[in-house]
């Protein structure tokens, strides 16, 4: 009876000790300080000599203790150890004498000068996965099964702090993520040019709809010193912040080289050249360049492997305008041609991405060419200004509920 007593008092006291425990926990905000908590608690609690708390480093292939009393971080291979074997096989260890135990890495106590003569693992299990182990040291008189237990109780509480900072740690990750996205679309939007007033001769409109925050096509309407009006329309590979990055290089260049006044084949070679000395295999731009003269009679360009633009007569006759150079920065020494066709008063130029042309339903079928041709024919006589917006409707209409795949840009230009 007396026995019976004792133990029941005795569970009494670590009942309220473990309620207490959970309080303090409760409270605490650090993550290293809720560590530290638990494995004095641990080894207080079961009466062990110390406490250590490891983790696993698969980019090292090691484990390491994010708290050891003691001694300074530890770092074994993974699998080693008594602490390596109870991860591996997601079980606990039990180890009252050391002696003759071969998973011993005496090699640890011998760098210490600690001499381990009884240990205690338990996994630390989080979402259903091994992250690590606690392991207690030296209980005189030995750890029993009901130690494991109350181990066991405590890893539960670390591994709940340890995955709690993992989840912070990658949302603030993604906080930041998705704060230099938004500064890197801002200065994007930035680079793109408000659609010019008051160009002699002309009337013209450019319009971008990238798939996400950050896009890879660009395009300009630049009038240039010496009268011209230069167009451009680029498709950088790939998407994200290296697209951009490339995009940014590419408009700034090509602003700079245009305005020289060279002819386009020259002027294309030197932005190939430059851009394939500084990019990656991977890295290149499809590219419309063309130059409208002063007297809005003729347009001279490049094609760099771009979607051939719509050339709409004022008569309603509508020429595709050919080209089938090689795209930017895809070889260093390729050669541009540039071609130059007449400009009536009327006339309507229209150039567009692969997002437009290559737009996808939800059954994977694509957007037939023939329908751009249709809706550009659809405005021979309208404002110009309308002609982005009735693409991407268009484009918007036949792919439904499909996700945006690619970035969507539309530049039309008209002679006046």
């Amino acid at each position: 009876m007396e026995s019976a007593v004792l133990e029941h008092a005795s569970a009494d006291k670590i009942t309220r000790a473990i309620f207490e425990h959970a309080t303090r926990i409760g409270r605490e905000t650090q993550t290293d300080e809720l560590v530290r908590l638990n494995a004095d608690f641990a080894r207080d609690l079961v009466g062990a000599d110390r406490c250590s708390l490891w983790l696993i480093d698969k980019v090292a292939g090691e484990l390491w203790t994010k708290l050891a009393h003691g001694v300074d971080e530890i770092r074994i291979p993974l699998g080693k150890g008594v602490v390596g074997a109870c991860i591996e096989e997601d079980a606990p260890m039990l180890v009252n004498d050391t002696r003759n135990e071969p998973r011993l890495l005496r090699r640890v106590d011998e760098s210490s000068g600690y001499k381990t003569e009884s240990i205690l693992c338990v996994p630390l299990r989080s979402e259903g996965r091994v992250i690590g182990a606690f392991q207690l040291l030296n209980k005189p008189g030995g750890f029993h099964d009901g130690d494991v237990g109350l181990l066991g109780l405590l890893a539960h509480f670390a591994a709940e702090a340890i995955e709690g900072e993992r989840l912070r740690r990658e949302a603030l990750g993604a906080k930041l993520m998705r704060h230099e996205l938004k500064l890197a679309h801002d200065v994007q939007d930035r680079l793109l040019p408000e659609n010019p007033k008051g160009i002699e001769g002309l009337e013209c409109v450019g319009c971008c709809r990238p798939a996400r925050l950050i896009g890879g096509d660009y395009y300009d309407l630049l009038p240039l010193r010496q009268g011209g009006f230069a167009v451009t329309l680029g498709d950088v590979s790939g998407k994200g912040i290296p697209a951009a990055v490339m995009m940014a290089s590419i408009q700034t260049l090509l602003r700079s080289l245009l305005q020289r006044g060279d002819d386009l084949s020259t002027l294309l070679s030197d932005l190939n050249r430059t851009l394939y000395s500084c990019s990656t295999a991977e890295r290149y731009s499809t590219l419309f360049c063309g130059v409208i003269s002063e007297d809005r009679r003729s347009l001279t360009y490049v094609n760099a492997g771009h979607v051939q633009p719509l050339l709409l007569h004022a008569d309603g006759e509508l020429e595709r305008l050919p080209g089938d150079g090689l795209p930017i920065a895809l070889l260093p020494e390729a050669v541009y041609e540039q071609t130059t066709v007449a400009l009536r008063p009327g006339d309507l130029l229209v150039v567009v991405s692969d997002g437009i042309v290559e737009a996808c339903n939800a059954e994977g079928d694509f957007w037939a060419e023939e329908e751009v041709e249709r809706v550009v024919l659809e405005h021979v006589e309208c404002a110009v200004h309308g002609v982005p917006g009735a693409l991407c409707t268009a484009v918007d209409e036949f792919a439904g509920e499909a996700e945006q795949y690619d970035d969507m840009t539309v530049v039309a230009v008209r002679v006046l």
